[in-house]
């Protein structure tokens, strides 16, 4: 079972990663207004205001790069939906348990990920 101190710590850790994860979000994607969870990555605009995109090189550049951001914003949107999971169950006194049987977490694998979802038996099972 986690200590109280241990959880505090824990919660300040997860509480910095969504700080970051957010401001990294930021950075390419727009948060859904009707969605606050959901975030949208932003098409890169490679060319100068108002002019023509007649280069077939420059487009495929940025589809290629809008491709790359929408999965670098799938990856970080997940893993900020993670954080938020365990900053929830700190608070409802439900926090270091699997979610697949109930039992506690092992401490040293919450300070290695502290939104930790399962024990390590059940990590790698289809969620």
């Amino acid at each position: 079972m986690i200590s109280e101190s241990e959880k505090q710590e824990l919660r300040s850790a997860l509480e910095k990663e969504r700080e970051r994860l957010t401001r990294s979000l930021s950075g390419f994607a727009t948060r859904d207004p009707k969605d606050p969870s959901n975030w949208n990555a932003r098409y890169p605009e490679m060319t100068d205001e108002g002019t023509a995109r007649l280069d077939v090189d420059e487009n495929a550049d940025e589809v290629e790069e809008y491709e790359t951001l929408l999965e670098t914003e799938e990856t970080l949107e997940g893993r900020l939906k993670d954080v938020e999971r365990a900053l929830e169950k700190i608070s409802a006194n439900a926090y270091g348990q699997c979610e697949r049987c109930g039992e506690d977490i092992p401490t040293e694998r919450l300070h290695a990920n502290p939104a930790a979802r399962f024990d390590v038996k059940h990590s790698n099972r289809t969620r």
